[in-house]
């Protein structure tokens, strides 16, 4: 889940040096919001941050130092209600009902606070009940472009996750108290982020070496997975295309509890009722099968919805749902997939997630395509955030010794 940080209002001793501090320790984007501020004092703070950040900081005062700054852009408020610049800039704005979020097609995306009572504003109680929030996520008014804002800190964080919001926006958990001897924002973000990070562990956990169940004349579907798992892979995928639900649905019933057993996430491709049914970790999407909006819906927000994509153009698309991953390929070409689309080799993963963080697009992207062992290094150095396998694992003398080595090759063994 994103994390924003927006500053207090008050004037904070030294808060240059405290911000640049947030994005050293991996703050992604800074919104400033200082209504009170002099333009002058605006600048004085821009240019105490070191100005690599400034395309992370987004202002909701004096709209018209984006001419003059590289910033990534404004937020919109009762304040300034509208940008008039000429620069191509991000645009957020802020909601604090359901109905305001019909408009959200319109904006980068969209704060809806508060969503617990405020730690910065004393008495500013929530507008949103258990029932509002999850009947929002299911109506997919809740989605990857709402940040949750209003109370949130190391213990509420958590909760936001079966609602499906985008991201979540602190302050008072930041910045209470910015005048105590021992204020450090730093390492209050910094707990925040480890928690963040927990959150994630299901999607993290494997999500750098996925394999794909493929049969051969040597192993079946649940043969193949059980090598993989023994050679320490943490993530299958059964896939098997054009197989008869019935069949499908009995190697699914066996090879659950496997994974279980190796602590492996479980993964169906297609068959979003089926992952359902038999309660799999998670379903992978592929380009003709169901809108990940309708997964997402039948599913609910704590299982894993990957999606297929060949192009960036695809996973632009996509930006917009639902999904925890994407699977992109083929890296080169593969015989385990019928109707394959352009290969896109290394230079292809470089341009697409060059792109990707250009259009502000972070979900985690998995190559996939006839990887090799030795594909592994150069692929993670292009910025992908995994691989997935099947034919080098398959095809190999000895699967389990061959999946211990892609493991090894790229220190993808869970920690």
């Amino acid at each position: 889940m994103r994390l924003i940080v927006i500053t207090s209002s008050e004037r904070i001793e030294g808060e240059s040096d405290k911000i640049n501090a947030l994005f050293e320790a991996g703050l992604e984007i800074l919104h400033i919001r200082k209504p009170d501020f002099s333009k002058k004092e605006y600048v004085d703070l821009l240019d105490g941050i070191n100005q690599k950040y400034h395309n992370r900081i987004k202002i909701h005062e004096f709209f018209e130092l984006t001419e003059n700054y590289n910033l990534l852009g404004v937020h919109l408020n009762a304040r300034n209600p509208n940008y008039t610049g000429n620069k191509n800039v991000n645009i957020s704005k802020s909601a604090h009902s359901i109905e305001e979020l019909e408009a959200v097609v319109d904006y980068d995306y969209v704060f809806l606070s508060p969503i617990f009572d405020s730690i910065s504003k004393k008495g500013y109680l929530s507008n949103f009940s258990d029932e509002t929030l999850t009947t929002a996520s299911l109506n997919g008014k809740i989605n990857q472009k709402i940040i949750a804002l209003g109370g949130i800190n190391q213990q509420t964080l958590p909760k936001l996750k079966k609602y499906g919001f985008g991201g979540a926006a602190v302050l008072g958990c930041i910045w209470d108290k910015p005048h105590c001897e021992e204020h450090n924002p730093e390492k209050r973000f910094m707990k925040l982020q480890l928690t963040n990070c927990k959150e994630k562990t299901q999607i993290n956990k494997g999500l750098a070496f996925q394999f794909i169940t493929h049969r051969t004349e040597k192993y079946d579907y649940y043969q193949s997975a059980e090598m993989a798992l023994l050679g320490g892979c943490k993530w299958i995928q059964l896939r098997m295309k054009n197989a008869d639900i019935e069949e499908v649905r009995q190697v699914a019933l066996r090879l659950k509890p496997l994974c279980k057993s190796h602590n492996a996430v479980f993964l169906l491709n297609d068959h979003v009722e089926l992952c359902k049914e038999i309660e799999a970790d998670g379903v992978h999407l592929g380009k003709t099968d169901m809108n990940p909006l309708d997964a997402r819906q039948l599913l609910g927000n704590n299982v894993i919805i990957g999606s297929t994509c060949n192009t960036f153009e695809d996973i632009d698309n996509l930006k917009d749902r639902p999904i925890d991953y994407i699977g992109l390929g083929p890296f080169r070409f593969t015989d385990t997939k019928k109707g394959l689309s352009p290969v896109l080799g290394l230079e292809g993963y470089r341009q697409i997630v060059t792109q990707c963080i250009d259009n502000k697009i972070y979900t985690p992207i998995v190559a996939i395509g006839g990887i090799t062992a030795d594909d592994v290094i150069p692929i993670l150095q292009t910025g992908i955030k995994g691989v997935a396998v099947s034919s080098a694992i398959l095809q190999a003398e000895n699967p389990v010794e061959a999946t211990k080595r892609i493991c090894l090759n790229g220190d993808l063994y869970e920690k």
